[in-house]
């Protein structure tokens, strides 16, 4: 654990703010099947698993225009359509996190979701998972005009769930996490993923860097 910033008052916080994708769940064995039938379905061959899976987490377009000058409605339409079946059926939670959830949750803590992911995707996966009670809110990729590094899902979310920059915290394992907390003005935690690129992840310096969700639960006081 690497701490960044003195400042941050962890007993003040009652809200937690998550990225899905990296922070809580692995959903590459989905993303990259229906990725390659979204590119197929335009024309391009298929990439492999590693190409895909680091732009897990970040905007869905930024992963297409690195692999296609074609037509993106059609890649996201296909994307989509292949996704519905395979997304939340292949995803699968980190390594610790269901226990860390459940463990946060009966501490009193008001937990919500904001990610890349669009609204159908996340309710599949916390039926799934069983997690729908754990979180009081969540915001998708589509109830934004713009996702992170945009701090917009973050304030929309806070506006949602209840809390204010002062004892909220937001938790994920991108750079784009980090620096929509920064734009939001909200303490961040920087969580390191094999997902996302942990250089980048430092460079844009989270208030705390966490090697893992289970250090969260040590970490955090509990609601008083």
């Amino acid at each position: 654990m690497k701490t960044k910033s003195q400042k941050l008052n962890l007993k003040a916080i009652n809200y937690l703010i998550f990225d899905l994708d990296g922070t809580l769940i692995d959903s590459s064995a989905g993303v990259v099947e229906a990725t390659n039938y979204g590119l197929e379905s335009i024309g391009e061959n298929k990439r492999t698993p590693d190409e895909i899976k680091k732009f897990i987490g970040y905007p869905l377009d930024e992963m297409f225009h690195t692999f296609s000058k074609g037509s993106y409605d059609k890649f996201w339409e296909n994307f989509q359509k292949k996704g519905l079946e395979v997304i939340a059926a292949y995803s699968r939670p980190l390594d610790g996190a269901d226990d860390v959830l459940r463990e946060l949750h009966q501490r009193g803590y008001i937990m919500g979701i904001a990610t890349t992911k669009i609204r159908v995707h996340i309710n599949r996966i916390l039926d799934r998972f069983r997690w729908r009670n754990l979180f009081d809110g969540f915001i998708g990729a589509d109830d934004v005009t713009s996702v992170k590094p945009h701090p917009e899902a973050l304030l929309k979310l806070q506006r949602k769930i209840g809390g204010n920059h002062n004892n909220t915290l937001v938790i994920g394992d991108t750079e784009n996490d980090v620096y929509a907390a920064h734009a939001a003005d909200i303490p961040v935690i920087g969580l390191i993923s094999s997902f996302g690129d942990n250089e980048r992840l430092q460079q844009s310096q989270p208030d705390i860097i966490l090697d893992n969700l289970g250090q969260l639960s040590d970490l955090l006081p509990g609601v008083s």
